[in-house]
């Protein structure tokens, strides 16, 4: 048996970054390591729904990770992301 959970829609938090929200673009799996994580490259990925997912931004990613072109990411890459916030 299953239990149904109710959310208010102003607790729902749909972050959209292009089409759909950020699970759509941000599917990689990720390891806290207290400040920082380390996120892993899913196929479907793109750096932008990475940075809506952890609440930073793109320039930011590419800075950390001294990634020369957003548009090319690599499925498996491990990126060190300094997220402000997530959970």
């Amino acid at each position: 048996m299953s239990e149904e959970v109710k959310v208010q829609d102003q607790e729902m938090e749909k972050v959209t970054g292009g089409e759909g929200d950020y699970r759509q673009y941000a599917k990689g799996s990720y390891v806290d390591c207290g400040d920082y994580i380390v996120y892993s490259v899913a196929p479907g990925d793109a750096l932008s729904g990475i940075a809506i997912r952890f609440g930073v931004s793109m320039a930011d990613i590419q800075q950390w990770n001294d990634i020369p072109n957003p548009d090319v990411i690599y499925v498996g890459q491990q990126l060190v992301i300094y997220p402000q916030y997530f959970g």
